[in-house]
């Protein structure tokens, strides 16, 4: 009996340890380009920065923590009431992670919740806000080791709107002044 006892205890500790064996821990850096859409046209294409802490318990599902800051310069614009700025945010976010093929090289989708704030363009009539955003797009990681290398695209759909130019037209929600973030990923990986 004592033999039995000992080793269903050995395989509920041998089970849960082997199934961490698949878990992964990561810390990444991120830098690229972000860009927003047609109600801030007058905006260029600017600098997208940010890092992500990374669980995954399984090899397909995992949850990720995040940060993406952006700028980007607004131009002048006499018509709109409009004068250069730039335009800064700060979003905080989480989401759901699913591996397409886990691997060594990994492509991958996420989706999720974030709070974006918005600042540094009251010049160009953009008040200082926040906002909800929903998070959501796709990349591609490979495993060099313990490091990580990569690249991921994401679009962030924002829940209210941002206000443009001193004549206080105000953007519809969505659509109109979401933006987006391309960049080149750098990390480690713990298993």
């Amino acid at each position: 009996m004592k033999k039995l006892l000992v080793a269903i205890a050995a395989g509920a500790l041998i089970v849960p340890a082997a199934a961490m064996a698949d878990s992964e821990f990561s810390i990444v850096l991120q830098g690229g380009a972000s860009h927003y859409n047609q109600s801030l046209s007058g905006s260029d294409t600017g600098a997208a920065y940010g890092a992500r802490l990374g669980i995954l318990p399984t090899p397909m599902l995992g949850l990720e923590l995040g940060y993406m800051g952006t700028q980007n310069n607004i131009q002048a614009s006499l018509d709109q009431g409009r004068e250069a700025s730039t335009l800064k945010t700060n979003e905080g976010y989480a989401d759901v992670r699913l591996n397409i093929l886990p691997g060594s090289v990994t492509p991958y989708v996420f989706g999720g919740y974030g709070l974006t704030w918005v600042n540094g363009a009251a010049a160009s009539g953009v008040p200082n806000s926040s906002t909800s955003t929903l998070p959501f797009g796709a990349g591609l990681e490979a495993n060099v080791g313990a490091f990580k290398i990569g690249g991921r695209f994401q679009y962030n759909y924002l829940f209210s709107s941002i206000n443009t130019g001193n004549t206080a037209v105000t953007v519809n929600k969505g659509g109109n002044s979401d933006f987006w973030g391309a960049t080149v990923d750098l990390g480690a990986s713990f298993r």
